[in-house]
């Protein structure tokens, strides 16, 4: 008989600390800790609006900038359209 080990592999969830306890995230970290997408994280990094780190091949993000970043969002104002509204609520089933 052949003697294969088997190896338990750690999930991602397992291996990973929770999102608020990391000091620094990489891309698709960023992405789901801020709710942005990948493309949108990147494309801030690029800009210069958030600043990163590289490692290697890979982008860090501390998560204090990445919280500074979200914040400095501007907010969305609520629709003051009340006929567009009326007709929103209209199509829903």
């Amino acid at each position: 008989m052949s003697s294969k080990k088997i190896v338990a592999v750690p999930s991602v969830a397992q291996s990973v600390l929770a999102l608020d306890e990391q000091v620094s995230l990489n891309i698709p970290q960023l992405a789901k800790y801020t709710g942005l997408t990948p493309w949108q994280a990147r494309m801030a990094i690029w800009s210069g609006k958030l600043p990163a780190k590289k490692h290697g091949r890979n982008l860090i993000v501390l998560r204090s900038d990445a919280d500074a970043y979200i914040s400095s969002l501007p907010n969305v104002a609520p629709a003051t359209d009340k006929a567009w509204f009326a007709k929103r609520q209209a199509v829903r089933p």
